[in-house]
């Protein structure tokens, strides 16, 4: 896997933010590489369910198995990811896709997901116990040390943030 290949390396030089990035990993247009900004790679996905486990796994890879946030990253990519596939909106010409980026912050890490939106202010939900679904924002406030949302003219942005506040 591509990101395989790239996680030692990144590892290793994530101060170096001009660092080349393989195929199919991109830094977000709305960053330019200076001096100061943490490393972040991003990586688009189908907005179809089948896409939950790659955005996961992608998360996890960039992380890897030693990250003290690993697992609620990948718990709550996972809940974001299921959201931006059964809450989209917009114009049907333009296929259904969502954004997931990967920010490395000092004693941390900050993972946004953006689709083209909803009309519907993300919120969290106090689900039934027999409920299907329903608990993903709740998972995202219980476990995240902060989390928010903002629209755009492209969609909605939901990022959480695991580790520092700072």
């Amino acid at each position: 896997m591509i990101v395989s290949k790239f996680t030692d390396r990144f590892r290793t030089a994530a101060n170096d933010i001009t660092a080349p990035v393989p195929p199919g990993i991109a830094r977000p247009p709305y960053l330019t590489p200076t001096p100061g900004n943490y490393p972040v790679l991003s990586r688009r996905f189908k907005a179809t369910p089948d896409q939950v486990k790659p955005a996961r796994n992608f998360v996890a890879e960039l992380l890897g198995d030693s990250h003290p946030f690993r697992d609620d990253a990948m718990l709550l990519t996972s809940e974001l990811a299921t959201n931006a596939i059964e809450h989209p909106t917009g114009p049907a010409a333009r296929p259904q896709e969502f954004l997931i980026t990967v920010t490395f912050i000092l004693h941390g890490v900050l993972i946004t997901v953006q689709d083209p939106g909803s009309m519907e202010i993300p919120c969290p939900r106090n689900s039934k116990p027999d409920a299907t679904g329903g608990r993903g924002l709740a998972l995202v406030n219980s476990l995240a040390t902060r989390w928010g949302f903002h629209r755009d003219s492209i969609g909605t942005v939901i990022w959480f943030e695991l580790g520092s506040a700072s």
